[in-house]
């Protein structure tokens, strides 16, 4: 293998938010034969390089499940926009559904939230440890581009909020992440292509990538590497579909593997 992708929220990360020491000193061994390790999430970049810098590691970045691609220079190797007529028409419609909701824009390092239902927001701060900008709308009419928004729902709301965006917005590239999360972003975008797009980029062959996810945002990236490994924390019929599956994200799930296959 040469580079090894992985989901960061309950993959990577413990439910304590952390990577436990046992994977950080398997990455770091698998960095340190000379393979590439790539975290691929929802998060913006500055929410992932503090766990790279953690781990103690060089690391290429995808961003915005896949809508963002750096190199472990910082190159950008691939950036998939949002036209900004689309994310604040988003964002007013957002508005308009309730005042329990709120919008979030990012856009490469900048990441815009409304003052609307903050206490979602705040939430979101903490989980990441980085704080938003609190912005309306008019003030960002002239931000150039935008690669997500993120709707933040009660949960008991989030299935409304989900179809009534994609009646609106067909185009849009539209899906719940968490109970309480919805990712609005440009079509095509998913972790599958990002993932084949970074190991053309360093001459890869795919069939000597792997993957680690726990859910159903990562499928895409685990059938188009050369092997794609589930936590045990998946739901069931997940793990059934992909086939191998690892212990969970609290015990040490990508160190097991990385020490069995690629450290052995």
């Amino acid at each position: 293998m040469q580079i090894i992708f992985s989901d960061i929220d309950g993959t990577l990360l413990n439910q304590e938010h952390q990577v436990t020491r046992a994977t950080a000193r398997a990455i770091k061994a698998c960095v340190d034969k000379g393979l590439y390790f790539v975290p691929i999430s929802a998060r913006m970049p500055e929410a992932i390089r503090p766990i790279i810098d953690e781990i103690g590691i060089p690391s290429p970045i995808i961003a915005y499940n896949g809508a963002l691609i750096q190199a472990q220079d910082g190159t950008v190797v691939d950036s998939k926009i949002m036209a900004m007529t689309e994310v604040l028409s988003v964002c007013h419609t957002i508005e308009k559904l309730g005042q329990d909701l709120a919008w979030n824009i990012y856009s490469y390092k900048a990441w815009y939230s409304s003052q609307q239902a903050h206490n979602l927001v705040h939430n979101e701060e903490v989980v990441v440890g980085l704080k938003s900008q609190i912005a309306d709308l008019d003030q960002l009419a002239s931000l150039k581009e935008a690669h997500k928004v993120l709707v933040m729902c009660p949960p008991e709301r989030t299935e409304q909020v989900l179809q009534a965006l994609k009646e609106d917005y067909p185009d849009l590239s539209i899906a719940k992440s968490l109970p309480h999360l919805i990712e609005v972003m440009a079509t095509g975008i998913d972790k599958g292509q990002a993932v084949k797009a970074l190991a053309d980029y360093y001459y890869v062959p795919i069939s000597e990538t792997i993957a680690f996810g726990d859910n159903y945002n990562d499928l895409e990236m685990l059938e188009t590497v050369g092997q794609g490994i589930l936590m045990g924390n998946a739901p069931q019929a997940l793990q059934e579909r992909i086939g191998k599956v690892t212990l969970d994200h609290n015990h040490d799930g990508i160190a097991q593997v990385l020490e069995k296959e690629i450290l052995k």
